[in-house]
């Protein structure tokens, strides 16, 4: 009958040792922490396609806001870079003057475009080759006041 007794003290001791152990340990955590930044993840995703940038046409300074609050989001209420502003140019040269073009529109303005090294010159490969009547695309910024510094000059022929 000894023999039952100590069987019982084994398995009552065994039972009080598994049952003061901890219900988590080093993996139970970083587990959690894995389904925090997976939840996370999803979440941003979500946000992204709700809230995402818009084609620069459809949102203005102020994205599709009303007042144009700020936002946290990249590319939506922020203000036009230069790159952004840049704006293309159609008409026919009606003069070649150095590194200077003039080129009237169909509206009939008198566009002065400035030119430097960086201006890529496309179809004809040198800004002299340009000829009087010739129709040109120049994309550069405008400055308001009829002068384009130009990032490229295209013969559009």
């Amino acid at each position: 009958m000894t023999h039952a007794v100590d069987d019982d003290e084994i398995l009552r001791a065994e039972l009080a040792a598994a049952g003061a152990r901890r219900w988590w340990n080093r993996w139970t955590l970083a587990l959690g922490v894995l389904v925090l930044l997976l939840g996370g993840f999803v979440a941003g995703v979500q946000v992204q396609k709700a809230y995402g940038p818009e084609p620069a046409a459809a949102a203005g300074p102020g994205g599709n806001r009303p007042g144009g609050f700020p936002t946290a989001f990249p590319g939506r209420g922020a203000e036009p870079s230069a790159a952004a502003t840049a704006q293309a140019t159609t008409g026919t040269v009606k003069l070649v003057d150095g590194t200077t073009l003039y080129v009237q529109t169909e509206g009939g303005e008198v566009v002065t475009v400035r030119t430097s090294g960086e201006t890529a010159v496309r179809t004809p490969s040198a800004l002299k080759n340009l000829k009087p009547g010739d129709p040109v695309t120049v994309e550069g910024a405008d400055d308001g006041s009829g002068t384009v510094t130009a990032t490229s000059v295209t013969r559009t022929k």
